[in-house]
């Protein structure tokens, strides 16, 4: 066999580079951009299981709840029939509860006698046996659920009559959804996965290459440019995902006038369970009971969740102020618009989340420059009070119109063009500094600050000093 023999010259220049020299090869802006995409990539993923994990639990325990209502339901309006129980009687019955919930698959009436349990009534022309299932219900002398495969499950309630029972309602349920939910969240996540990889990737590519630096120093100095660019996009980015939270106000509210009628409608059960000794009116009375604390825990928890609470520590407003002056240059630069920060004396720490307080004055800030895209001033002042802290932020753009002043503090109101925005960033704004124990109040036109007569828009806030107590804390 011919052999040939290459000079380590040769081997050296046609040899491949090695999977350990391929981040070489890469420039900074490629190597950030597949950073940033696996960190999103990832963390979408974990998110996507645990979300679906969480959902699927909750949609199975749905179902089975609505199984155990039902055959609650049935037994008691088959317990407290007068005559005797035929087929003929209490098929309407069961057809009217099978309407009533679609998940379920089928509900079957057995008849308990000296034979062992036999088929009275069934919603499905082919029930299957359940002798087993409704075995174990009458030793229990309670409800027993089983679980017949992945799709399906089944709960048998005894009927009791004089103590005795006299007849088992077995319901059977599908448990179909909680796959197609697995499904379409499963395709959902996979296409939104690959549109924010695409989306991010090309972005930050694109972005990264926009300049072909001509020496190390203009390198560094155009990243630096960059990188106060990127900052104020994350910031306006977390801005946006904390106006998406403000969601957690309008869950408020509905929980709210859910809860007041859900306390009236708890206090008359109560009192209509001390007037009546029936136990049968006792039971069904129970039941409404029980779906109304449900109910309940679940407007709690809306609320819990509408209120998150932050840890608040000494804050410096200057500081704050001053660090979102610097992230802001770079677009004030490239909107035309002229920035005239003063700092008044050292400010007062005031009592806060930092962060909270930072993203509500960004709100202020963003709208002010969306109020001027051909250019102009924005003033932002802040000095010591009498309280604590005063800060004005003034722009100098068109203003707004008088009938629509007196509602920029509430949720949704935007004078945006449509997808825009949000209209929550003010009604943020306003809930922050409210819980911080101070106000906030707009006025337009405006002459002070710099901005001219009869134009722009000032935003006056008020937060009070820390007191001595809390700063030793």
């Amino acid at each position: 066999m011919a052999s040939t023999t290459v000079s380590g010259g040769e081997r050296r220049a046609h040899a491949r580079p090695t999977v350990a020299a391929w981040p070489r090869t890469f420039s900074l802006g490629t190597r950030l951009a597949l950073a940033v995409t696996l960190s999103v990539a990832l963390v979408i993923g974990l998110l996507t299981v645990v979300g679906l994990r969480l959902g699927e639990r909750r949609l199975r325990d749905d179902l089975r709840e609505t199984a155990r209502i039902t055959a609650a339901a049935v037994a008691d309006d088959l317990e407290l029939r007068p005559d005797g129980v035929t087929a003929d009687a209490i098929a309407p019955a069961l057809h009217e509860f099978m309407s009533a919930a679609p998940s379920l698959q089928a509900i079957t009436v057995f008849r308990v006698g000296a034979g062992g349990p036999t088929l009275l009534a069934s919603t499905s022309s082919a029930p299957p046996p359940r002798k087993a299932l409704i075995e174990r219900a009458l030793a229990a002398g309670a409800s027993v659920w089983q679980d017949d495969s992945a799709h399906t499950g089944a709960i048998a309630a005894p009927v009791l009559r004089t103590g005795n029972p006299a007849a088992v309602v077995v319901v059977v349920v599908s448990l179909a959804p909680v796959d197609q939910l697995r499904r379409a969240g499963g395709l959902i996540a996979l296409a939104g996965t690959a549109i924010a990889i695409v989306g991010i990737t090309l972005l930050l590519h694109l972005l990264a290459n926009r300049v072909v630096l001509a020496n190390e120093l203009r390198e560094r100095n155009l990243q630096l440019a960059r990188s106060y660019e990127s900052v104020l996009q994350l910031r306006e980015t977390a801005a946006r995902t904390q106006q998406l939270a403000a969601v957690g106000q309008t869950m408020a509210n509905v929980a709210h006038q859910i809860g007041t009628p859900l306390n009236l409608v708890s206090g008359h059960v109560q009192l209509l369970r001390q007037e009546s000794d029936d136990p049968a009116l006792q039971r069904r009375l129970r039941i409404i009971e029980e779906q109304v604390e449900r109910v309940d825990a679940t407007v709690r928890e809306l609320l819990d969740r509408a209120r998150p609470q932050r840890e608040q520590r000494p804050v410096d407003v200057g500081a704050v102020l001053t660090r979102l002056s610097d992230a802001l240059r770079p677009r004030l630069a490239a909107s035309g618009v002229a920035l005239e920060a003063r700092i008044s004396g050292p400010l007062p720490p005031i009592a806060a989340d930092e962060a909270q307080l930072e993203l509500a004055l960004l709100n202020i800030i963003s709208n002010a420059l969306d109020a001027m895209p051909d250019g102009g001033t924005l003033a932002i002042h802040a000095c010591r009070s009498a309280a604590g802290v005063h800060i004005d932020i003034a722009d100098t753009g068109p203003g707004i119109p008088p009938d629509l002043l007196p509602r920029i503090f509430e949720p949704w109101m935007t004078t945006k063009p449509s997808g825009s925005g949000t209209g929550l960033g003010l009604a943020i704004t306003r809930d922050v500094v409210a819980s911080l124990g101070g106000t906030i109040s707009a006025r337009s036109p405006s002459a002070s600050l710099g901005t001219a007569a009869g134009r722009g828009t000032t935003f006056t806030i008020d937060l009070p000093a820390q007191v001595a107590e809390e700063a030793h804390v």
